[in-house]
């Protein structure tokens, strides 16, 4: 499966999604799926490298081990993370109502179908 058809399925099969987007951890936005643009992408890139750092390092300061996935709600969306690779994050962006369990699920089963690309 490539990142474009695996990025299109993660976000049709969440109700209230609007983008799939895998960030590498630095920032760099490698692939995009966008049906809505709820907030500007290229400030959730650059902001997700600075969260990214932060939960490792508390991860690690805990000693928790790597995080694998991490969520941010507000107003306006909510942005689920789940780590594909040491430096690769999948991330979904929904409508505040959006159901965030199932979010989970279908990041949890989509990023071992993507795993093996990086």
């Amino acid at each position: 499966m490539n990142f474009s058809e695996a990025l299109r399925e993660t976000v049709d099969r969440v109700d209230g999604a609007v983008a799939a987007i895998i960030l590498a951890s630095d920032g760099i936005p490698v692939e995009e799926y966008v049906t809505e643009r709820l907030i500007d992408f290229n400030t959730l890139s650059a902001e997700a490298s600075a969260l990214i750092k932060d939960i490792e390092m508390a991860s690690r300061d805990l000693q928790l081990g790597k995080a694998k996935e991490f969520a941010l709600i507000s107003d306006v969306c909510g942005i689920l993370m789940r780590r594909i690779t040491d430096g690769y994050y999948l991330a979904l962006v929904m409508k505040p109502e959006s159901n965030y369990g199932k979010a989970r699920f279908v990041l949890r089963t989509t990023v071992p179908k993507i795993e093996k690309e990086f």
